[in-house]
């Protein structure tokens, strides 16, 4: 994470308040809503990008091999063609809070939430995944080996899974 939870800035506390209303909520037994999913992509933005301001595409460093082609195409429509990806599912996010929620912790909830920060694909890449069954299930690392990524390791740490 390139971004901590604990800093002194108005958006760590901001991530703090959200990440600790989600832990609430899985302690709850909450099921997974539109409201969740947004405070789930809000913290992953953070995380990466130290706002909770719309992604910018035009400049954002976690890019596939084609989606940084697209960009680069001169096209001024060429945002149609890209999405912004989260590389770990938001639902596949707050089943595991669901599933740890005895023991869920703050630290450990920011570790969900930030290991696998968002990427931009194509349009056609993420087709593609669906196409494959990777929409939820498996690691990033085998959800997107089909995908040319360079420049960076899916993971926030750059560790190997």
């Amino acid at each position: 994470m390139r971004y901590s939870i604990h800093g002194k800035t108005l958006a760590a506390k901001k991530a703090r308040i959200l990440t600790n209303a989600l832990i609430d909520c899985a302690k709850a037994g909450i099921k997974p809503s539109f409201a969740i999913n947004k405070m789930l992509w809000a913290i992953s933005l953070y995380f990466e990008c130290g706002s909770f301001s719309r992604e910018n595409w035009q400049t954002y460093h976690r890019v596939s091999d084609a989606a940084k082609r697209v960009r680069a195409s001169g096209d001024k429509n060429w945002k149609k063609d890209v999405t912004f990806e989260h590389v770990r599912p938001l639902s596949k996010m707050y089943q595991m809070f669901l599933d740890e929620r005895e023991t869920l912790t703050l630290e450990r909830a920011a570790v969900i939430i930030g290991e696998y920060p968002p990427v931009l694909i194509t349009m056609e890449e993420e087709l593609r995944m669906a196409k494959l069954g990777f929409k939820v299930e498996g690691t990033p690392e085998q959800r997107y080996r089909e995908i040319p990524i360079s420049g960076f390791n899916l993971r926030s740490d750059g560790a190997a899974a």
